[in-house]
């Protein structure tokens, strides 16, 4: 990437192919902890049609990102990531799959059709210990899992949430398989951990 992956000197994406590629280093055990903890910026709107997406430190099981979870800072520089298609049967799937520090910020998601196991959302299935500031997700929006499903972040927001948007279409929904299980569905978060943290300023 060009940039240094510091807060003065992010790294830059600015196609669906670096989305492809920062997903790929952070899910390999052998970069993962190169790539996880570092600050990113958004340069272009990027459209995601046609690619076959693994989210950004997915995960294979319910609390364990593939390589390492996302620890960095993501300012999505007000550009949209369009078109955003996630298929299969993981947990912790959407944009990102697992984030713990740092911060995912002014950023906004359209169209999208995200489907994992537990722990799925359009923009992180699990939230965990990562702020979101100025993120929306709008357009046309598909949600399914068997457990702890949300519009924006499936299950575990442990920290503030400021300034985060759904506006989506009549047709738009977020769906929670689970009859007997923990079922956990919203139309923002599927599940919220306890604490002091405050969700501030939702539409």
């Amino acid at each position: 990437f060009e940039g240094e992956g510091t807060s003065e000197s992010p790294y830059l994406l600015n196609s669906a192919e670096d989305l492809v590629k920062l997903a790929n280093l952070t899910n390999a055990s052998a970069t993962a902890a190169d790539y996880a903890d570092k600050y990113y910026k958004l340069t272009a709107d990027i459209d995601m049609t046609g690619i076959s997406y693994k989210p950004i430190s997915y995960a294979t099981s319910m609390y364990t990102a593939q390589g390492s979870s996302f620890k960095g800072t993501l300012d999505g520089n007000n550009h949209i990531i369009k078109n955003l298609v996630v298929t299969g049967n993981n947990s912790n799937v959407g944009l990102f799959g697992m984030t713990t520090e740092g911060e995912i910020k002014n950023l906004t998601v359209e169209n999208a059709k995200v489907a994992g196991y537990l722990n799925v959302g359009v923009v992180a299935g699990c939230p965990y210990t990562s702020k979101y500031t100025n993120i929306t997700v709008k357009g046309h929006v598909e949600v399914n899992g068997y457990s702890y499903v949300g519009g924006v972040g499936g299950k575990n927001a442990y920290v503030n949430w400021t300034d985060i948007t759904v506006d989506v279409d009549d047709t738009s929904y977020v769906k929670a398989e689970s009859e007997n299980y923990r079922t956990y569905v919203g139309g923002v978060s599927g599940f919220n951990g306890e604490g002091g943290h405050t969700f501030k300023n939702i539409t």
